[in-house]
Order: structure tokens, then C-alpha cells, then sequence
């Protein structure tokens, strides 16, 4: 009965964000203080798109990104004008996931000019509940599909276990359950992530999946395209990526969420902490089953909780994401380099310790300089050495760092493997003497 109630949590903080929320990584944001030079600082470099990306990255039929590239200090900040809109993209993956986010709105573009969509519209449209909220001629723009108004009559709907339900109620408790597969249905065929950030692209794969749904509209018109190529799930095992791209898309989010408590219980984490994680407003089914789905893999790693309350302090998309890439870092180190005895946090900072007492400190960036948050994060990194009594200290790095920032590490006897994903990668692991 309570089938569609399970995941409102999410849902609803989803639903109900008024924008996106300012660009942050899981470091501070730099101010001038942060790059002085007289402090012993590195100024943030002048980035172009055309030293950074290739050129079909650059430019394409449906859009173009600007030169002119922005950085917090560690990520690269670009904007992208395309067919449908402009949009702000905070690091090189998200980059691209948009980009490919476009051509998915290409495609759902032509497929809404076709003869098949008018008819499936016009069928969709004789059900009272989509007829109710305009859900077809004018979607709503996020994860949930329809808007609050529509989403309080399924809620009440589901939670009546007696009496009579008014035809409206019944029709969108049913409706809604079709829909939600649909439309992970579609998303899967465009290579499209359903919980995506993207709103504009919230709105066409609602249209459409109603419309699917509702009026027969066959997902043979759309062409097959692959996933994005991204860590956004990781090369630490092509069985074990290919196991949870099935579970994301044949999941629905409410029994996404029951497995990933199942998951996180046997991991030892609290069931109140569970709670947290899996109704943070950043967290998207997506993003939190990825990162339990890689502590999951850190089999036998003591005190995995510890990670997962640390994640809690994401205050953005960009945030969790940081924190889904140090879990699949931290899982590839595991699985293809020397496996993890323990997992442990230093306020925002998470890290791995081996049996032989080596540090493995993941950090997601595309590229940073030698700054008061690099330095900070460094002593904290130090500490926990010195804490811990070990020697070795291993950062694995996503992206790259500046010679001076090389230089300071270094210094402070912290070893540095850029580019860690692609290092870490099987292939790369066995070439390693």
C-alpha cells in the first residue's frame, strides 16, 4: 500500500528546491585571504575552454561551451549555451554528463515533432488524473514528475487503508506507479541519469514518460545510447559497475532506498544515521547507492559508518558528489592496489588505512593550487599520521595539482597519485611493477 510513500523524504526536498544552490566543493570556498602571496599562496591560474577541452567537447550541433572558464579553487566552473538553455556545469564530469544531457533533449526534441507523439499525447490526456495537473502539456521540472498539489492526492491515496477512494485518487496512486518506471525506462535508453539535477531535462523526460505511459508512445523511436563515460561509476570492476547500473534502473527509489538500508545495516551503520543519509537533500537515488554500493565492496573495512556520517555534511550537488568519487577512489584502491583495514574521518576529510598502517586519503578535483584550504587539508592529513603513528601517507587525486602544491606536499611527506581513477583502473593495476 505504501509502495510510493517510502522515498518522500528525498523526493519532496528535491521537489521542493527553489534553484541550485551555489557551486561548493567539500573544501571551503577560496576568498583573497586564501590565495595571498604573501602568505606563500598560489594564485588561481586564467582558464580557457580551448586549452582545456577537445573540440568536440567544445562545440557540437545543440551547443557551445564558453571560453571563458571559472574555478573554486578546485574544481573548473563552465557554462554551457545550448538549443535548450544555458547551464552551469561545476567540474570536467558534470561537464560532460550535461553535454550529454543536450543531445538527449535533441532527441526528445525531434521525437516531440513526430505524428506517434501527438497521438500518445492526445491518449495520455483522457486520464482524469494527468488531465487534473496538465502533466503532459506542461510537465513539472523535477525528480518527482508531478507537482506537490498532485503528489499530497497519491500520499493520501495510499495511506487510506479503508473506505472508498474518489476515482482521481485511485487513478493517480495507480498512474504515478507507471509512470515512475517508464520514465527510468527512458532515461536508461537516452543514457540519462532519471534523478538528474537537470531541469530542463526533469521537464521533457516527464512529458514523455506520461506520455508513454498514458498513450502507448514507443521508446523504439528514441536511439540506444550509451551512459556518459564518467567515474560516475567506477572502473574498479566492469561486473560489479555493470550489477548496479541494473539495480539503478530496475529499482524503483523507494526500493532503492530499502536495499541501500539493508546495505548500510549490515555495514554496522546506525539506523539513524541511515535515516539521515538516505533523506539528505543532495543525495539522489543515484549518488547514495553508488557511494553504499562502493562501501559495500570495502568488504570486512572496519567502521565504514564513519564515512557515511562525514558524507552528511554535503551542502550541494557538487558535495556529494566529492563524496560518491572518494568512496569508488577508496574502492578501487581496495580491490586493485592493497586492501583496506579501516575507514576514518577527519571533519570533512575521509580516509583509509591498510593493515600495514599506510594513509590512503582520496580527494575529487579537476585541478588546485597551493592555497590555505590545500595547506589546511594537508595538516589534517598530517595529524591524523602522526595520530596513527604511521609513515606512509598516499593522496589519490582525481584530477591534477599545481608544481607548487607538489612541492609543499611533498614537503610534508605526503605522496601524491594523480589521475587516480584511470591508475587504479584494472588494466593499469596489473601493468604497475
Amino acid at each position: 500500500m505504501g509502495r510510493c510513500l517510502v522515498w518522500t523524504g528525498v523526493l519532496l526536498a528535491t521537489a521542493g528546491c527553489a534553484g541550485p544552490a551555489p557551486v561548493r566543493n567539500a573544501v571551503p570556498e577560496l576568498d583573497t585571504a586564501d590565495l595571498a602571496p604573501t602568505a606563500g599562496y598560489e594564485a588561481l591560474p586564467i582558464l580557457h575552454a580551448t586549452d582545456l577541452l577537445p573540440p568536440e567537447l567544445r562545440r557540437g550541433p545543440h551547443h557551445r561551451v564558453r571560453d571563458a572558464v571559472g574555478s573554486d579553487g578546485f574544481l573548473h566552473l563552465y557554462t554551457v549555451d545550448s538549443d535548450f538553455g544555458s547551464f552551469e556545469a561545476a567540474g570536467d564530469d558534470l561537464l560532460r554528463i550535461r553535454i550529454h544531457e543536450i543531445s538527449a533533449l535533441a532527441e526528445l526534441d525531434r521525437m516531440q515533432k513526430r505524428e506517434e507523439f501527438g497521438k500518445a499525447m492526445a491518449q495520455g490526456l483522457k486520464s482524469p488524473f494527468v488531465a487534473a495537473w496538465n502533466l503532459i502539456r506542461d510537465p513539472v521540472d523535477s525528480i518527482l514528475g508531478v507537482p506537490q498539489s498532485a503528489w499530497e492526492t497519491i500520499k493520501r491515496t495510499a495511506e487510506i487503508a479503508r473506505g472508498e477512494r474518489g476515482e482521481l485518487e485511485d487513478s493517480g496512486f495507480r498512474e504515478f506507479i507507471g509512470f515512475e518506471s517508464k520514465k527510468r525506462e527512458l532515461a536508461y535508453q537516452l543514457g540519462v541519469d532519471p534523478y538528474s539535477s537537470n531541469r530542463v531535462l526533469q521537464k521533457q523526460l516527464n512529458r514523455f514518460a506520461w506520455a508513454a505511459y498514458l498513450g502507448g508512445l514507443p521508446f523504439a523511436l528514441v536511439p540506444f545510447q550509451d551512459a556518459p563515460e564518467t567515474p560516475e561509476i567506477s572502473s574498479a570492476g566492469e561486473n560489479a559497475d555493470e550489477r548496479v547500473r541494473e539495480i539503478l534502473r530496475s529499482y524503483a527509489p523507494e526500493d532503492l532506498r530499502r536495499l541501500d538500508r539493508i546495505e548500510l545495516a549490515v555495514m554496522g551503520v546506525p539506523a539513524e544515521l541511515a535515516d539521515a543519509f538516505l533523506t539528505h537533500p543532495w543525495y539522489s537515488p543515484r549518488h547514495a547507492t553508488i557511494l553504499i554500493e562502493s562501501l559495500v565492496a570495502l568488504d570486512l573495512v572496519e567502521d565504514r559508518a564513519s564515512f557515511v556520517e562525514t558524507a552528511l555534511v554535503a551542502g550541494s550537488e557538487a558535495n556529494a558528489r566529492f563524496y560518491q568519487g572518494a568512496s569508488q577512489l577508496l574502492r578501487a584502491f581496495h580491490e586493485n592496489a592493497q586492501p583496506l583495514a579501516r575507514l576514518l574521518a577527519r571533519r570533512r576529510t575521509v580516509m583509509g588505512l591498510t593493515a600495514e598502517g599506510e594513509l590512503v586519503v582520496p580527494l575529487i578535483l579537476d585541478h588546485a593550487v597551493w592555497s590555505r584550504p590545500v595547506a589546511g587539508f594537508a595538516a589534517r592529513v598530517g595529524a591524523a599520521r602522526d595520530e596513527l603513528g604511521t609513515r606512509r601517507v598516499r593522496l589519490l587525486v582525481s584530477g591534477t595539482l599545481s608544481e607548487r602544491a607538489h612541492q609543499e606536499l611533498r614537503k610534508r611527506g605526503l605522496e601524491v597519485t594523480e589521475h587516480a581513477f584511470e591508475a587504479l583502473a584494472p588494466a593499469a593495476a596489473e601493468a604497475a611493477p
